[in-house]
């Protein structure tokens, strides 16, 4: 026997999540395009309703990020060390923050004494991985590696600020090759990743791809 559908569950899960979440995008779409104050307060409903879920999405990604380094102490993996610090430093930074909230002069001090010597400091990292990732990138194999070392090379010589005393040429040829070939080839995947975005929604407004729905 083949298994009963369930008519009124089907709708539910397919046609009521893709129906709400096309009305809800053509009205913030429209929204984008009308001086209607009325239209404008409904978009600025829809807008806050949304950010109100992006919060509640923000706690279940915090609660799932526990509850997993909380399984891996309780199993006592290799990494066991790693999640108790993980747990500590949040609770303690959980309860700091919590009486003043994020504009508080405890939030304040864990962001200068903390986090930002932390992000420096992987930043200073980050130059030598910088730096092995363009040496096995820089190898010529094709026309194309070549002028992309040489457009790498122009732009490193060009920044180094004891070479620009040599001659006004090299700070002036770095310059071309930012603004010129650098800066089109940017303008170019901006376009590309703007056309993606708009096909995206697209798709999302006329229920092609329904990811809210799984």
């Amino acid at each position: 026997m083949q298994p009963r559908i369930n008519l009124g569950v089907l709708l539910r899960r397919q046609l009521v999540p893709v129906a709400v979440a096309m009305g809800v995008g053509l009205v913030v779409l429209l929204g984008q395009f009308s001086t209607n104050e009325g239209l404008s307060g409904i978009v600025a409903l829809l807008i806050a309703w949304g950010a109100i879920v992006a919060a509640f999405a923000l706690l279940l990604g915090l609660a799932n990020l526990l509850l997993f380094h909380t399984r891996r102490i309780v199993k006592r993996d290799a990494q066991t060390p790693f999640s108790i610090l993980i747990l500590a430093t949040a609770l303690i930074v959980f309860l700091l923050v919590l009486p003043a909230g994020g504009s508080g002069s405890a939030a304040q001090w864990i962001l200068r004494s903390v986090y930002q010597p932390l992000e420096a400091s992987f930043l200073a990292l980050l130059v030598f991985f910088i730096g092995t990732a363009m040496y096995r990138a820089l190898r010529v194999r094709t026309w194309e590696m070549a002028l992309f070392a040489l457009a790498a090379f122009v732009v490193l010589v060009g920044s180094a600020p004891f070479l620009q005393v040599l001659s006004p040429l090299i700070p002036a040829a770095r310059d071309w090759v930012v603004n010129v070939p650098a800066l089109a080839g940017v303008r170019g995947i901006l376009l590309g990743v703007a056309l993606g975005i708009i096909a995206t929604g697209l798709r999302l407004l006329t229920g092609i791809d329904r990811p809210y729905s799984e």
